[in-house]
């Protein structure tokens, strides 16, 4: 599965354009992107093809689309850390481009195609991701807003660093429909007693949504920082679930407690997600060989 922050993060939201009497040119959205392929063509390439950007930040605006191109900054793979990595500085690594006009989806989808379905959290929109060639649309109401283009399925894993994993293991037949990874609340360190005040509106709502019948699944992933104590993050999970459970009487086969692994500062994200659907996935950022790991006694919950 592709990195869950390129839907989340790659594909900046936007609010739909008002729609143009023009037409646009189906030609325009298919790849290579004006001749441009993520993971293959280089900065050079981008200004030798459409000259330097005519506005900051490596935007270029056209008629009909406005794209943002990000390049690679050259970070290596690291043990324990999964992604993308080993890419030449430089490297074209995604486009978006923000649509002028109206396009509609039924128009792009190829029939007989398999597309990967993700709903928004707080919005209706809908991303299609085609992962053989690395396209996204976003969509609302059957109209495209914009397209994101990355690497092929083929070059993806090429400069893949390891693969993401789930925070548990995925269903028996999973919805296919996903929903886009989004915590319900996160927080760093703070004092256990500020963290129940959050707690318990997280629990207040998986209660309320299991009332009638137990539908979904709460997770806690805790991320221990650059600067941990051994078990630091497991411990603070299970904790954090205990509270839950004998302070809160939530259930506790509702309730999943993660260690997430290392990020440059600690932090707990808490989910809650239909049971049949995909968990979230874990992505720690920092590998366990540059954390500085603290000697004496931790106690989780003070």
């Amino acid at each position: 599965m592709p990195h869950p922050t390129r839907i989340g993060r790659i594909v900046t939201r936007s609010v739909l354009l008002i729609c143009l009497s023009v037409v646009f040119p189906l030609a325009s959205i298919a790849k290579p992107w004006r001749g441009i392929v993520p993971l293959h063509s280089t900065r050079a390439d981008v200004e030798r093809l459409l000259g330097k950007s005519n506005i900051d930040r490596d935007i270029y605006d056209f008629p009909e689309e406005r794209a943002s191109i990000t390049y690679s900054d050259g970070s290596q793979c690291e043990e324990g850390v999964p992604g993308r990595g080993n890419i030449p500085r430089g490297t074209v690594i995604k486009i978006y481009a923000s649509l002028a006009s109206c396009l509609k989806l039924s128009d792009i989808l190829i029939p007989g195609k398999e597309y990967v379905q993700t709903h928004a959290v707080h919005t209706p929109t809908i991303y299609y991701e085609d992962r053989e060639e690395g396209v996204l649309y976003e969509t609302n109401d059957g109209i495209v807003g914009s397209i994101s283009y990355f690497g092929s399925a083929e070059d993806e894993k090429r400069f893949s660093c390891g693969d993401y994993k789930y925070a548990a293991p995925v269903p028996t037949n999973p919805n296919p429909m996903r929903v886009e990874q989004y915590p319900f609340d996160s927080y760093g360190k703070i004092s256990f007693e500020d963290a129940t005040a959050r707690l318990d509106n997280f629990v207040i709502q998986l209660l309320e949504l299991n009332k009638e019948k137990f539908e979904y699944r709460a997770f806690i992933i805790a991320y221990a920082g650059r600067s941990a104590h051994i078990g630091e993050a497991q411990s603070v999970a299970d904790c954090t679930k205990n509270y839950l459970v004998k302070v809160r009487e939530a259930n506790p086969d509702s309730i999943i407690a993660v260690d997430g692994g290392y990020r440059n500062e600690f932090i707990i994200e808490l989910y809650i997600i239909p049971k049949d659907s995909y968990p979230p996935v874990l992505m720690p950022t920092v590998s366990p060989k540059k954390v500085q790991l603290l000697e004496g006694t931790f106690k989780p919950c003070q």
